[in-house]
This record gives structure tokens, sequence and C-alpha cells, in this order.
């Protein structure tokens, strides 16, 4: 698979660039309830809602995965 990187992202080719799109989201049929949510674009790229990106950036003393952002915003 062809890696997509942006051209304007900066580092090196391990890191990890996420692209904020404030349509990232999925709305619960049966309660209507509203979720931000991600989508990989390849290994090294990531479509996130803001609110994700964030989550990430707001506690940034550690890393943390996506699994456990979502488990916080719930």
């Amino acid at each position: 698979m062809p890696l997509y990187r942006h051209p304007e992202a900066l580092g090196g080719p391990d890191e990890i660039t996420v692209i904020e799109d404030r349509e990232m989201f999925v709305q619960d049929k049966e309660t209507g309830a509203i979720r931000p949510r991600f989508e990989f674009i390849d290994s090294h790229t990531i479509k996130a809602h803001p609110l994700i990106i964030e989550a990430l950036i707001v506690d940034a003393e550690r890393l943390w995965t996506i699994d456990e952002v979502l488990a916080g915003i719930e």
C-alpha cells in the first residue's frame, strides 16, 4: 500500500499524522447520541474528529491509545 503523507506534514517517516475532520462522527440510530470517530487512511495517517484530537493534546504527558481516548469521551 502506498504511504500517504500530507505535503505539509513535518517529522520523521515513523511519526503519525492526524488530520482534523469535523465530519468524523457517528450517530447512534437507537438513541440519537452523536460520538466522534476516527479512520485510518494508511498506517501513518489518521483522520479524526476534533474532540479526539483535543483529548490527545490535553494530556500529552504520556501516549494515549485511541481506545483510551474514546473510553474517556463516553
